[in-house]
C-alpha cells in the first residue's frame, strides 16, 4: 500500500507472514491515502448538490469512516516508526502528499456541514488546518527549495506541487461556508479565506506555468504520466468552487460587498482554465492506459474504458497509491461547476455535471477496487491472481 507509483509490480512467491506484511505496509504507508478522503467526500458532495442522495448519503459516510481509519493508521505510524514519517516529510518524492491531510479534512468538514448542519465540528476541523497549514507550507518549501542539489526548478516542480494551491483553497471553501452560521466571527472568516483565495488563485498562474513547461520540455512517456497532474485542472476546479462559494457571501459581509463582483468574474475565468485543461488530461490518460505496458494491441476491456485498469486486470493492473490525484479534480469540477451554475448568469452550465459527474464516480469505483486489491494483497495476497487480461 506504500508503492508511489502508479504501476504495481509483480508480487513474488515468497511472501513474509501477514504479521510481517502488516507492519511493512503500516511503516510504508503513504501520506497520499489522504486523497481518498479527499476523492471520496467532494464526489458526495457533488452528488448532493445534483440531488441524488442515494448516492451522496453512502458515500458521505463511507468517507467519515475512511477518514477516522486513516488517523488512525497514521497516529500508529507516528508511534511505531516516527523515524519514518520524518523521513516522509523530508522525502520530495512524498512529502507534498502531508498536504492532502489538510484537504481531507476540510472536505470532512465541509459534509459534515452540509450533510448534518455540525457547524461545531466543521469549525474544529477548520481551525486544524488553519493552524496546521502554515507551518507545514513553510516548511516544505523550505525543504524543497534550500539545500537542493538540483539547479532547474522545472525538474523539482510537478503536478503534485499544485496541491499547494488546493490546500489554500480547500481552508477558502470551508471558511466561506462557516461564515454564514459563524455570523459573530464572519469578518474574520471572511478576511482569512479571502486571503487564501487570492494567495492560491495567484500562486496557480506561476506554478502551472512551471508544471506546463515540465510538460512540453521534452517527450512524455506513458510511465511518466501519473494522476497527479490532474491537479493542474483540480486547483482551478477548486479555485472556481472557492470563488462561488465566498462571492456571493460578500454581498452580507459590511465592507466586502464591493469586491462580489470581481469574484464572480475571475471565478469564471479560473472554471475556464479548468475546462480548457480537461480534453488534454483525458487524452493523456487514454494514452497511458492504452500503450503503457500492453505489448501491441490493448485488450478489449481497455479500450472499452481505459481507467478499467485502475481496479482491474492482472499484469496490466494499474493503480498506485497517487491515483487518488485524478479522482478528486474529476469530482471537484462536477462540484464547482454546479455552484458556478447556481449564480443566475451561469445556469446553462448546470448540464455539465449532469454527465461529468458519472464518469467521476466510475472512476472513484474502480480506483477504489485497486485500493481495496492492494489492502487485501497485504493481507491474504492478491486475490485478483489468477485473472486474466486478456478476458
Amino acid at each position: 500500500m506504500g508503492d508511489h507509483s502508479e504501476t504495481n509490480g509483480a508480487t513474488t512467491d515468497e511472501r513474509p507472514s501477514v504479521g510481517g506484511r502488516l507492519n511493512g505496509a503500516l511503516r510504508a504507508l503513504d501520506p497520499a491515502y489522504f486523497g481518498l478522503v479527499m476523492s471520496t467526500g467532494i464526489v458526495s458532495i457533488a452528488f448532493l448538490e445534483l440531488g441524488v442522495p442515494t448516492v451522496a448519503r453512502p458515500l458521505a459516510v463511507f468517507n467519515v469512516g475512511c477518514y477516522a481509519l486513516l488517523l488512525a493508521l497514521f497516529a500508529a505510524k507516528a508511534v511505531a516508526f516516527p523515524e519514518r514519517m520524518l523521513a516522509d516529510l523530508r522525502d520530495r518524492n512524498r512529502h507534498w502528499g502531508a498536504l492532502t491531510f489538510v484537504v481531507a479534512t476540510n472536505t470532512v468538514g465541509v459534509q459534515v456541514l452540509l450533510f448534518s448542519d455540525g457547524v461545531a465540528v466543521a469549525a474544529a476541523l477548520w481551525g486544524v488546518t488553519a493552524v496546521v497549514t502554515p507551518a507545514l507550507l513553510y516548511y516544505l518549501f523550505a525543504t524543497e527549495f534550500i539545500g537542493s542539489g538540483k539547479t532547474d526548478v522545472s525538474e523539482r516542480v510537478d503536478g503534485a506541487f499544485l496541491l499547494v494551491i488546493v490546500c489554500m483553497q480547500s481552508l477558502a471553501v470551508l471558511g466561506g461556508l462557516l461564515a454564514e452560521p459563524l455570523a459573530g466571527y464572519a469578518n474574520a472568516l471572511v478576511l482569512l479565506s479571502m486571503s487564501y483565495f487570492g494567495s492560491g488563485y495567484v500562486l496557480y498562474f506561476v506554478v502551472v506555468t512551471v508544471v506546463t513547461y515540465r510538460l512540453l520540455n521534452g517527450p512524455i512517456r506513458p510511465d511518466d504520466w501519473t494522476g497527479p497532474y490532474w491537479i493542474t485542472m483540480g486547483a482551478a476546479a477548486i479555485t472556481t468552487l472557492a470563488g462561488t462559494t465566498l462571492g456571493p457571501r460578500l454581498e452580507t459581509v459590511p465592507g466586502w460587498g464591493a469586491y462580489a463582483p470581481v469574484i464572480v468574474g475571475v471565478t469564471f475565468l479560473a472554471w475556464t482554465i479548468a475546462s480548457w485543461w480537461i480534453p488534454l488530461l483525458l487524452a493523456l490518460d487514454g494514452w497511458k492506459f492504452l500503450t503503457d505496458g500492453t505489448d501491441g494491441d490493448p485488450p478489449a476491456w481497455v479500450v472499452a474504458f481505459p481507467w478499467s485498469r485502475l481496479g482491474l486486470g492482472r499484469r496490466l493492473h494499474a493503480y498506485g497509491p497517487t491515483a487518488w490525484g485524478r479522482v478528486f479534480p474529476m469530482g471537484m469540477y462536477a462540484a464547482c461547476t454546479l455552484n458556478l451554475a447556481g449564480i443566475g448568469t451561469f445556469g446553462l452550465l448546470s448540464v455539465v455535471p449532469a454527465y461529468w459527474g458519472w464518469f467521476a464516480l466510475g472512476v472513484w469505483a474502480l480506483t477504489l477496487v485497486g485500493t481495496v486489491r492492494a489492502a487485501a494483497d497485504v493481507l491474504v495476497g492478491d486475490p485478483w491472481a489468477e485473472a486474466s487480461d486478456s478476458a
